[in-house]
């Protein structure tokens, strides 16, 4: 009787410092593949985005996200006379990006979140 008592309390020991050990390691980061767009205006837009060397045409609705697997980013605005301005800009993958309307200078712009 009293080895069935021992060996009971060795194998709580044992499992008690099995699940402090599992639950002190954080879990395994998957590896980040995709960077975040979110469109930071009011209204829906259309940019681009760079994979491989083909570039692909995205349409956000308002204060909607992206998944992208690229590389780069552009938009373009066309201004009133009739001159298109780009802004092209290199994204990371596993970090956020906002597309925004600039005013002044009145243009689509990209910037990088915290």
């Amino acid at each position: 009787m009293n080895r069935s008592i021992f060996r009971s309390a060795i194998a709580a020991a044992f499992l008690a410092i099995a699940c402090t050990s599992i639950t002190s390691q954080p879990p395994p980061q998957a590896p980040k593949a995709l960077a975040i767009i979110r469109n930071d205006s009011t209204s829906q837009v259309t940019f681009e985005y760079r994979s491989g060397d083909t570039w692909q045409k995205v349409t956000l609705d308002s204060q909607k996200d992206a998944n992208i697997g690229g590389d780069r980013v552009r938009i373009g605005t066309d201004r009133q006379d009739k001159a298109t301005i780009t802004v092209e800009l290199p994204i990371e993958r596993g970090k956020k990006y906002l597309v925004f309307w600039n005013d002044p200078p009145g243009m689509w712009d990209f910037k990088g979140t915290v």
